[in-house]
């Protein structure tokens, strides 16, 4: 799983419990207006309208329960899909008992229709939608037809609107009960997308200084690249040029050949040809003797056999080389480990150092780990970077291979 996934499962299962908490409320309040109405009328306390909402309201327990198990959105929203359909049969029945179309029992459906299409997918929440329709229609025309018996949930002797229990209960659950749901509902929605919003601000601002480094970046690698032409291949070619004028034919054959080195390295360095003609494994391990000879450090490398697809190959080379390049500039490192594995339908990867280490939380995150990030966002996979001052560095990856 992504860390993008990772977060929205994680708020996801934030604001479920949030309405887990409003549905225990609003019960609450259910049953204690059911308490009401037993006391002050002759409804038997064994009448479902008493009942049925303590059902209601202990049934969010294990919902809750196997709510926090699970680690996955799919699992999440058929675990969530489950309890929907179970509210919509307990209410089904309460409306039965309650009067059936006589009273306002159509509306608490609402907020598990409203629920089941923010939170489910689109299917299942339409699912859930004509669950709740044809749960209410059955009621009504069973009814009609004499296929179940209708219920009376008051008897008052007089006009309904005279009859203190009936004004009582709709003021409650019709009234405050609805209304304080409805307006909590719509603050939690608001809060959701104005999360979001922020969070799209934030990454709008974060690609926007990435693509100001980028673009530093570039001028400063075709910088390099410049003087290495001029410093090194210019100046080569130039002393082989004067060797040749000067007939001296093998010191200007010794140049010649340094010049196509400095090609062929300056080559690698762009784009290593073993990436592309034997693969991920054979490209790594060629980078790492290069870094061992620059700095003297101890690498122990595990890599893996086989190719894998392009750009995961492309992916995880770019960041074991900004990783490995990190080292060389910033750690003074003696030892350095790399692991790269194949794990089941994913390629993970480490870099472990014994280097100076940094505080992450205090160090501005620069050109390298921002490159890293990237690229390991392009193939949907997750990077996480632990250090420490004087603890060394450890820099890890996981890339999905599908």
């Amino acid at each position: 799983m992504t860390t993008g996934q990772q977060d929205r499962l994680a708020e996801t299962r934030r604001i479920i419990e949030r309405t887990i908490l409003v549905r225990r409320v609003s019960l609450g309040v259910f049953c204690l207006v059911a308490l009401i109405v037993v006391l002050f009328t002759e409804i038997s306390p064994l009448n479902p309208l008493v009942f049925v909402p303590f059902i209601w309201l202990l049934l969010t327990l294990p919902f809750q329960y196997l709510l926090r198990r699970q680690r996955s959105l799919r699992a999440l929203d058929n675990v969530h899909a489950a309890f929907f359909c179970v509210e919509i049969m307990l209410i089904a029945y309460l409306i039965h008992r309650m009067g059936g179309v006589e009273w306002i029992g159509v509306v608490f459906y609402l907020f598990t229709v409203m629920y089941a299409n923010f939170f489910l997918p689109k299917v299942a929440g339409y699912v859930v939608t004509g669950l709740a329709i044809g749960s209410y229609a059955a009621v009504a025309f069973l009814e009609y037809f004499g296929v179940i018996p209708h219920y009376r949930l008051f008897q008052p002797a007089g006009p309904p609107h005279r009859y203190l229990p009936y004004v009582v209960t709709t003021v409650l659950a019709g009234g405050v009960g609805l209304y304080s749901i409805l307006a909590f509902t719509v603050r939690a929605f608001a809060g959701i997308y104005e999360r979001q919003r922020r969070e799209l601000l934030l990454r709008e601002r974060a690609l926007s200084r990435l693509s100001a480094k980028l673009l530093s970046a570039q001028e400063e690698e075709r910088r390099r690249i410049a003087r290495r032409l001029h410093d090194e291949l210019g100046q080569t070619l130039a002393a082989a040029r004067w060797a040749l004028a000067a007939g001296n034919l093998g010191e200007a054959e010794r140049l010649l050949g340094e010049t196509i080195e400095g090609a062929r390295s300056l080559a690698r360095d762009l784009r290593p040809p073993l990436l592309d003609e034997l693969g991920l494994g054979p490209a790594v391990r060629n980078l790492v003797e290069r870094f061992s000879a620059a700095t003297q450090a101890e690498v122990q490398a595990e890599l893996p056999e086989g190719r894998f697809p392009e750009e995961v190959e492309t992916a995880a080379f770019r960041v074991l080389q900004e990783a490995l390049e990190n080292i060389r500039r910033h750690a003074d490192a003696r030892k350095v480990s790399l692991r790269l594995e194949r794990e089941g339908r994913f390629l993970t990867g480490e870099v472990r150092d014994d280097g100076k280490g940094f505080d992450p939380s205090r160090t501005p995150q620069g050109l390298g780990l921002s490159g890293m990030h990237e690229w390991i966002g392009l193939v949907r996979g997750e990077l996480v970077v632990e250090s420490a001052p004087g603890k060394g560095t450890c820099v890890r990856f996981k890339i999905p291979l599908s």
